[in-house]
């Protein structure tokens, strides 16, 4: 099977499987020092040799320079550890162990396997399209896509050719989730002929670049104790992000790492929920009949008959009763709406026609704020300049010859409709529908969430123990969103029982000894 007829995502992973081992397609794995047949017509340096030259470091030899992060042994002693030479990303040593080495690539630059080393470089992309590797963390380098009318084949961009037939069967690749014993894929797969498959890793696995693996080394030692590594981590190659799980006991995640708390407490408290992000929250009591519980503690707000004879209720806006609560307690007739604490009575459509107000279908003002449309207009027609105007229907377009292809037509009066929508599962390029070929996670480095598929689907890549908050945001367990970043409330135990203010929530602590 052609592994340009599968989606780009999984262009290179699929299109080596048949040959050998998944390293061959540039993901880290086991054929790391040397000795065993990469498979592509490779020699026994474990490289992928496509006529461009070979070499003897265990990278991908077709000029792009990514390699698995293993680097060929000489027959020496092994000497455990990333070598001097290894600066960034995963490295498999010669003990079997893979290893994170360095710091993270930054400034664009990705994780490059050359000459016997491992650096942070700078990909080369000319007259290249698609993914032309896969770094040393299993996440694909991309070069981009290709201009109108032209497909990225064997990375490079060629004059596109009409669509075959999805029904040809023969020329579709295989729609599986595990195209090879102990190969198990994620995200959505696609067999190149406009037909998808939505893969999960098994329990224990992660999904890093369409590939399950094993938890990635970055989360090494993750028990969820203190110390443990916990949330979301940039990956050795600083390519993506990996995800860690969260903590266990009275341990909470900081900065990626597990850390010792003290769970929440009532103190002085008598009502209300104590929840400090260090294992569950805590209930103080409840208030009875008309109390409310405010700041740790049960008070009775006055009623509107006490307030009134107290002199607070001067008009129709909410006054404070006391013990947090807000109420009007005086309401305006019927007709009226209440506005800078008094009744106002606006007008109606009847009333602003006959002084001449009306001129349109535009809204009209009718005092007392309330903007209102008097004059709406038919079904089927919209407002345009304060008058109705009726659009062409898509059938009317039809008729006239404006409807070429699926891109949105003019129909007048200012709207625009696409009068002929791809199907599900293709869409419009060039005014044609075309097969789709859906994004997956691994091109959003296997993180956040809401991201578009680009066939009308959005993507949830949240790891396992995560959720898809406002954002695009994967939080842990008990976060809220606060500005643009996921942040755990928690009190601060230099402050004395009451609220504090903590990510832009009030939550109440318990004082000295809370966290």
């Amino acid at each position: 099977m052609s592994s340009a007829r599968w989606a780009v995502s999984f262009a290179l992973l699929l299109g080596c499987l048949p040959i050998a081992a998944i390293q061959a397609c540039g993901g880290s794995g086991g054929a790391s020092a040397g000795g065993h047949d990469g498979g592509g017509g490779a020699g026994d340096d474990g490289t992928v040799d496509d006529g461009s030259g070979s070499g003897g470091d265990g990278s991908r030899t077709d000029g792009s320079g990514f390699g698995d992060g293993a680097l060929g042994g000489d027959g020496g002693p092994c000497t455990p550890g990333c070598p001097a030479s290894v600066t960034c990303g995963r490295y498999t040593d010669c003990t079997g162990k893979v290893l994170t080495c360095g710091a993270p690539c930054t400034g664009g630059k990705s994780c490059i396997t050359s000459g016997g080393s491992q650096s942070c470089q700078t990909p080369s992309c000319t007259g290249k399209c698609g993914e032309i590797a896969v770094d040393s963390c299993g996440v694909a380098v991309n070069c981009g896509g290709c201009p109108t009318g032209e497909a990225c084949v064997d990375n490079a961009c060629v004059t596109q050719k009409p669509q075959a037939d999805a029904g040809g069967g023969g020329g579709c690749g295989k729609l599986t989730c595990s195209p090879a014993a102990g190969v198990n894929l994620c995200g959505t797969v696609s067999d190149g002929c406009g037909n998808t498959k939505a893969c999960t890793c098994p329990m224990g696995q992660d999904c890093t670049g369409g590939l399950c693996t094993a938890p990635p080394p970055e989360c090494a030692g993750d028990d969820g104790g203190t110390g443990s590594k916990c949330g979301t981590l940039t990956n050795a190659c600083g390519s993506g992000q990996v995800t860690c799980g969260g903590c266990t006991g009275n341990n909470k995640c900081e900065n990626g790492t597990c850390t010792g708390c003290a769970p929440p407490a009532c103190g002085s408290m008598t009502c209300g929920e104590v929840n400090n992000g260090c294992g569950a929250a805590v209930n103080c009591g409840t208030c009875s009949g008309s109390e409310k519980c405010t700041n740790g503690t049960c008070c009775t707000p006055q009623t509107c008959s006490e307030a009134q004879d107290a002199g607070l209720v001067t008009g129709c806006g909410p006054i404070d009763l006391g013990c947090g609560v807000q109420e009007a307690c005086m309401t305006c007739g019927k007709g009226e709406v209440c506005r800078s604490n008094a009744c106002c009575a606006p007008q109606t459509c009847a009333q602003a026609q006959d002084a001449g107000i009306v001129t349109g279908c535009d809204p009209v003002d009718l005092g007392c704020g309330v903007q209102q449309v008097c004059a709406a207009c038919a079904t089927g027609q919209v407002c345009r300049s304060n008058a109705c105007c009726t659009p062409l229907t898509c059938a009317e377009a039809a008729d006239a010859g404006t409807v070429t292809g699926c891109n949105p037509v003019d129909l007048g009066c200012g709207v625009q409709q696409s009068c002929a929508p791809c199907p599900s599962g293709q869409s419009c390029q060039a005014n044609k529908c075309v097969a789709c070929a859906p994004k997956t996670c691994s091109d959003f480095g296997n993180t956040g969430c809401d991201h578009s598929d680009g066939c009308g689907n959005n993507l949830d890549c949240c790891a396992s123990g995560t959720t898809c908050m406002s954002g695009g945001l994967c939080c842990q367990p008990g976060d809220v969103v606060y500005q643009g970043s996921c942040c755990l409330p928690q009190c601060n135990p230099s402050l004395p029982a009451g609220p504090q203010a903590s990510c832009g929530t009030v939550i109440y602590c318990g004082g000295a000894g809370s966290q």
